[in-house]
């Protein structure tokens, strides 16, 4: 343990303490100067270049909190873009510490729930004056703990957590940003290496206060005194809750890494119903008719559905199928051009995912090393243009996976205009070459997105004037879903749907999430009647739902409790 600690101080692991608490103790003078600190928020995404985040109803912000701000730079961002907002905050604050670089264990916010307060159409008159009291009280504690301090800072605390939007892991990492040497987060990776881990000795959690969605103020400092104690004895090779929270991150990554290995495992050894997932692509050459009645044998959507969506296809030539994770948006997007196209021709379809990192010169072309130096290479975006533009007489289609992750003026360049139905033909000159180059008029772009990654990158206005918008929904009630259900002959395979269905429900009505988070059938696809077997259901509920759901209520344990008992129940 000696060796982890000296190496977190080497690598710098714990320099962004002193820049966020100086960044806290600045925030307190605009207390009284809220409409200032909303412009150097404003400020801060111009002078980065980064698209602000939702922070009010329409944008339209009419207040905002401390702790959302330190929000801005703690939930999933690249460490390149927590950098820039990072950089642009000690400008606009004139802070004298270095920007911090290593940001690993440091809690970060749920991206869907990523403000404190809810928007100003919900929220109460005092909500937001109640986050400043809990954080002005939080500092004036962590320089002075006397029996005034903690009584005020408990009285806010309870009031903060107990409103709609908040609970312990929200509350408590945001005490731990501004104040890490005063306050432990107890989120999940903290809560499941100080209770369920065996790191630390038993007798020690035994007297812990038992942690729930929302703990009282009085718990919660049961707990960070108690564990502030233990880790300043001579028992203890952590001595503060940095070094916890950083074990606790190291014990979190280890136990995702074994248990996405079981599920690898498992996976290959369980059999499936012979059709392709949503992340399985077809890589043998097929050369048969393909009909709309083929895509709705094996797509479960709508006739209905069907012809909306080819329409809008043909009319627009780009669309994103949106949806929820495992509502078949890959499957589909295949099945779609197979059926426009009339046969199964892979080579005339092309898929590409988008990640952060994902540039023009991968896209399009761009100098890359070679034994010589650097040569220029084509990107399979201009590639498929090119193969698509000696073959008029039929339709190409490229699908881009993940589109909302990559930067999409940034990735297509200048060709971000020619993709536009009335601009098709059009040439326009290329960046790394002399060529005129245009966007055929045969091909079609089909993009798709997770609407639980909504926020993961805001799509500007310039992209949905230039897709068409389609959502995918879970499809268990669509025929084919029936016919295929039906197929099974499995009654724990049905009560398992209704279960999920009845799951659904309560995930739609859910504030926090709502219907992109509803749980797709594709989960359940590719079994066959005579494999269908108590191992098959169990993988499925125990490796692919329940670890959803504890993503989706992180801070909701008893939810997570509550469900994943249902859906066990189901297959007994």
């Amino acid at each position: 343990m000696w060796n982890v600690r000296f190496k977190m101080r080497q690598a710098g692991q714990f320099d962004w303490v002193d820049f966020y608490k100086e960044f806290a103790f600045k925030l307190v003078s605009y207390k009284e100067k809220r409409a200032e600190l909303i412009q150097k928020v404003k400020a801060i995404y111009q002078m980065t270049g980064i698209s602000m985040p939702t922070l009010d109803k329409d944008n339209n912000i009419m207040d905002i909190d401390p702790f959302t701000i330190f929000g801005l730079f703690n939930k999933g961002l690249k460490d390149e873009n927590r950098i820039k907002i990072l950089t642009a905050i000690a400008e606009l604050f004139e802070l004298s510490h270095d920007v911090p670089t290593s940001f690993d264990s440091i809690p970060v916010l749920n991206k869907q729930n990523a403000t404190y307060y809810l928007f100003y159409t919900d929220r109460g008159v005092s909500d937001i004056d109640d986050l400043w009291e809990l954080f002005v009280a939080a500092l004036a504690y962590s320089e002075d703990s006397s029996s005034e301090n903690k009584e005020l800072l408990s009285g806010y605390f309870d009031k903060v957590i107990n409103r709609k939007n908040n609970g312990t892991a929200k509350v408590t990492m945001g005490l731990y940003w501004i104040a890490s040497n005063s306050f432990l987060n107890i989120d999940g990776p903290n809560k499941e290496y100080i209770y369920e881990s065996g790191k630390l000795p038993l007798e020690l959690v035994h007297k812990l206060p038992k942690v729930n969605s929302k703990v009282s103020a009085s718990d919660y400092f049961s707990i960070v005194e108690i564990l502030k104690n233990y880790l300043g004895s001579p028992q203890s090779e952590l001595k503060n809750f940095n070094e916890l929270s950083f074990a606790a991150w190291k014990y979190s990554e280890q136990v995702k890494k074994e248990k996405q290995a079981k599920n690898e495992v498992t996976e290959s050894s369980a059999p499936r119903y012979n059709l392709p997932s949503e992340d399985t692509k077809e890589s043998e050459k097929v050369d048969t008719s393909y009909t709309r009645e083929d895509f709705l044998k094996e797509v479960f959507v709508s006739a209905d559905d069907y012809d909306r969506l080819a329409t809008i296809l043909r009319l627009k030539k780009n669309i994103i199928l949106e949806g929820a994770p495992g509502v078949g948006k890959t499957f589909t997007a295949d099945r779609l051009a197979y059926s426009l196209m009339g046969e199964k021709a892979i080579d005339r379809v092309k898929m590409v995912q988008f990640h952060q990192s994902y540039s023009y010169e991968d896209f399009i072309m761009g100098f890359r090393p070679s034994a010589s130096g650097f040569e220029l290479r084509k990107g399979p975006f201009y590639q498929f243009c090119k193969q698509a533009e000696g073959d008029e007489s039929n339709d190409y289609f490229f699908i881009i996976d993940e589109i909302n992750r990559g930067n999409l003026s940034k990735i297509f360049g200048e060709l971000f205009m020619l993709i536009e139905m009335d601009k098709r033909g059009r040439d326009l000159q290329l960046l790394y070459s002399d060529e005129q180059f245009s966007i055929p008029e045969n091909l079609y772009i089909i993009g798709m997105m997770n609407t639980a990654d909504r926020s993961l990158a805001m799509l500007d206005f310039a992209l949905r004037r230039r897709f068409a918008f389609f959502e995918l929904k879970p499809g268990f009630d669509s025929d084919g879903f029936k016919e295929y259900q039906s197929h099974l002959k499995n009654e724990k395979f049905d009560a398992l749907i209704n279960t999920v269905k009845h799951l659904n429900e309560i995930i739609a009505s859910d504030e926090s999430l709502g219907e992109g988070f509803c749980i797709g059938h594709s989960y359940f696809c590719n079994l066959i009647p005579n494999s269908i077997d108590q191992q098959v259901l169990s993988s499925i509920v125990e490796y692919e739902l329940i670890p959803l759901l504890k993503e989706y209520w992180f801070d909701e344990p008893s939810l997570v409790k509550e469900w994943s008992g249902n859906l066990r129940s189901a297959i007994k």
